[in-house]
């Protein structure tokens, strides 16, 4: 049975907290559940409305992500207390900004009239009422182990239980025109549980056994290389006594082109490759990912991938990376990815933003014409939220221009 994020909301701020948010809104007795029924349908319907595009759901999956520091039981104490009520309407500014954007302010005098109160009070409901909507969802989130998918498929599951709750004019406020329109795109984005079945215990011990069969001969040969290459070295340097020989890693730096006086380019004029450094090697990498237990469930591993300037064409000749994901795709059929595209701050938010959605979504495209079940690979545009080094630096924001690969589930 899908999770009802309407009744949670209600058993978890319990009577005293209803009560409290009540006396805060300055509502009759009778009205505190009411609010609450209403406050939490209206954040609820601007999440299913804004998940209708990519780049809506990625921004929410991350705000919702960031959302679980809200304690419901601590509730009637924050609305008690005016300088914790003032944080509290500050976030929760926020947070119906994120979804309801430039309209937050009319869906408040939506939900004021619906109360028969003022604007001010309507504004304050949705203020509280998006901190607890987040709050709920980024537990469900992180407690099930949902990717994006899975949060299109939770959002979507709510609009059965929203129906009736919601407050006269406010889908027209929104741009919605009917109630059936309302996050429709999501029903076939995701599913609200993460997908399970039997377990494949024979399945697991036969690849464990074929994983020990190669590990320790490789293990082996690898030594035999290494000290093949030592010896090498040092006859290299006993036959040229004036020179070193240098383990350094050797990088080299294409000329700058930009014409003198000119702007740099925005990240969405960045071309060239963008992943991993030449000595890294993803399949490699992922399959000793892969075979540890105590694997880091935040490693991403990051593609070597060329884009023309400002789009999301490949230009590479090869894609070796792609080519090698996609076999260990093929290999590891219990395996999901998350593909995400990054960005430095440079530019323009919204279009890096958008940018790095179409690189990510052209590296599932690749993997899936190899052959993957899309089913199996989501692809996010992150922008520039999460950097791997400094902004400040031309070299940090080099290495935050990256397409990256995340293991979602491997079982």
């Amino acid at each position: 049975m899908a999770d009802n994020l309407l009744d949670m909301a209600v058993r978890q701020l319990g009577t005293s907290g209803i009560d409290a948010l009540r006396g805060a809104l300055g509502l009759p007795e009778d009205q505190g559940e009411a609010a609450v029924n209403t406050g939490v349908s209206s954040v609820l319907a601007g999440m299913l409305n804004k998940g209708e595009s990519k780049t809506g759901l990625t921004s929410m999956f991350n705000r919702v992500t960031e959302s679980t520091g809200l304690d419901l039981s601590a509730l009637p104490d924050i609305l008690r207390d005016s300088s914790q009520m003032g944080s509290l309407l500050e976030t929760g500014g926020n947070m119906a900004d994120s979804i309801f954007g430039s309209k937050a302010g009319d869906v408040g005098g939506v939900l004021g009239s619906s109360l028969g109160v003022g604007g001010d009070k309507g504004s304050s409901l949705l203020k509280i009422a998006a901190p607890i909507v987040m709050s709920l969802m980024g537990k469900l989130v992180k407690g099930k182990g949902l990717d994006v998918g899975g949060l299109a498929g939770l959002l979507f599951a709510q609009k059965s239980h929203i129906k009736g709750h919601l407050p006269d004019g406010l889908l027209k406020t929104i741009g919605v025109h009917d109630f059936e329109d309302l996050g429709q795109h999501l029903e076939s984005h995701g599913h609200a549980e993460p997908q399970t079945s039997r377990p494949h215990h024979k399945k697991v011990e036969k690849k464990r056994g074929g994983f020990a069969k190669w590990f320790w001969p490789l293990l082996i040969a690898l030594a035999v290389l290494y000290t093949l290459n030592m010896c090498s070295k040092k006859e290299q340097m006993e036959e040229s006594p004036g020179e070193g020989v240098l383990d350094e890693e050797i990088i080299t730096e294409e000329p700058d082109t930009t014409p003198p006086g000119a702007a740099p380019q925005q990240d969405g004029e960045q071309a060239g490759t963008m992943g991993a450094t030449a000595d890294e090697d993803l399949g490699s990498s992922m399959e000793q990912y892969l075979g540890n237990t105590s694997r880091d469930p935040n490693r991403e591993f990051r593609l070597r991938i060329e884009f023309q300037q400002d789009s999301a064409e490949v230009t590479s000749a090869s894609a070796p990376d792609v080519q090698a994901l996609a076999t260990i795709l093929t290999k590891n059929p219990e395996l999901t990815i998350a593909i995400e595209g990054h960005t430095s701050s440079d530019g323009d938010e919204n279009r890096n933003k958008a940018l790095s959605q179409q690189r990510a979504d052209a590296v599932k495209q690749m993997l899936v014409e190899k052959g993957i079940d899309e089913s199996r690979i989501t692809s996010m545009g992150m922008g520039s939220a999460k950097p791997l080094a400094d902004n400040a630096t031309e070299a940090g924001k080099q290495q935050n221009r990256r397409i990256s690969v995340r293991v979602v589930k491997f079982e």
